[in-house]
């Protein structure tokens, strides 16, 4: 009672976290994030390892008849483009989980009518509503980690190229970027549960937006992308000048400024191109310092950020009327 009184957002963030240990659905999802992230990141790793090992024996062949390795260009490996498929697997299964432990945090008190007693103790609405915010940011937060965590180390063990401290810097900045991501579709999804007369008409709107938002939104803008087309790009496939790249664009600049708003309403998008640039996934971005990458991303993360406060504010605003919560 005391601790409650106290602490009362860390001591309603404690019981939550608590009781998701318990059940282990969190556990369990993020488990199947990372066994899907590793399988597609493992293939590829182990390419990249065949790769510099066959570059090391002409190396050692090189020097073993007396010549200079001048006559072998030294290649340039970047294991962080690895990372596309665990980057995929978040933007789409780590969404899922967002809406599913929104959903879980505000169904659990409204399924056992546990609001009116918890109000009855002193705790102000906000403070009730911040504890399932913090609970929800440290629970998703902490699998992401893991996510990127046996990524990371799946990349050192496999790839046969070690990561520095910038590589792990720049998954520390997309594993920033990822909690943010999918915390927009648990704020979502538990002011949604939260304050609608049926839940599970709640899941069913949160699981419509995930649908444009994810998977329609992103896929229209990349199908209707003329240069998308050819794989490497139509425009460098051909290789056309930029001049005439420009002036080919200006014939269709209106169909092209649709199209980029159709991406551009989709968060997921914001994610993607962030992380593709940050990982130098994007051959744009590739071997490109951090500093001028994040200066031009900046928007991007901008985007999920304030989405993602914004989605918070919402949800500790508005103040809770626990009697009617319990009636319906």
């Amino acid at each position: 009672m005391s601790d409650l009184a106290n602490h009362p957002v860390r001591a309603i963030a404690a019981k939550d976290i608590s009781d998701a240990r318990r059940d282990r659905f969190i556990l369990i999802v993020t488990g199947f994030i990372a066994l899907a992230a590793l399988t597609s990141l493992i293939t590829g790793a182990i390419a990249l390892a065949t790769d510099l090992a066959t570059y090391n024996d002409a190396r050692a062949t090189l020097l073993a008849l007396g010549k200079t390795l001048d006559n072998i260009a030294a290649p340039e490996f970047y294991p962080l483009k690895l990372l596309r498929g665990a980057i995929e697997q978040i933007e789409i299964i780590g969404a899922v989980l967002g809406i599913l432990a929104g959903f879980r945090a505000a169904v659990s008190e409204r399924g056992r009518q546990t609001l009116a007693l918890i109000m009855t103790r002193p705790v102000n609405g906000w403070q009730f509503l911040a504890g399932k915010y913090v609970a929800g940011l440290v629970l998703l937060s902490a699998g992401l980690l893991a996510v990127f965590a046996a990524a990371a180390l799946a990349l050192q063990l496999t790839s046969g190229v070690g990561l520095g401290l910038g590589d792990l810097g720049r998954i520390g900045i997309v594993w920033v970027a990822a909690s943010a991501y999918v915390m927009v579709f648990y704020s979502l999804t538990f002011i949604l549960t939260l304050w609608m007369k049926r839940p599970a008409n709640a899941l069913l709107i949160s699981f419509a937006v995930w649908l444009l938002v994810v998977l329609v939104a992103p896929q229209i803008g990349d199908t209707l992308d003329p240069d998308n087309q050819v794989a490497g790009g139509v425009f460098k496939q051909l290789q056309v000048p930029k001049a005439e790249q420009d002036r080919i664009k200006a014939g269709y600049a209106t169909f092209e400024t649709l199209r980029n708003g159709i991406e551009a309403s989709s968060i997921t998008k914001h994610f993607e191109r962030f992380s593709f640039a940050v990982l130098g996934i994007k051959d744009t971005y590739t071997g490109k310092p951090l500093g001028p990458i994040l200066v031009e991303k900046q928007g991007d993360f901008f985007w999920i950020f304030l989405t993602s406060l914004g989605l918070a504010v919402i949800m500790l605003a508005r103040p809770i009327n626990a009697n009617r919560l319990t009636k319906e």
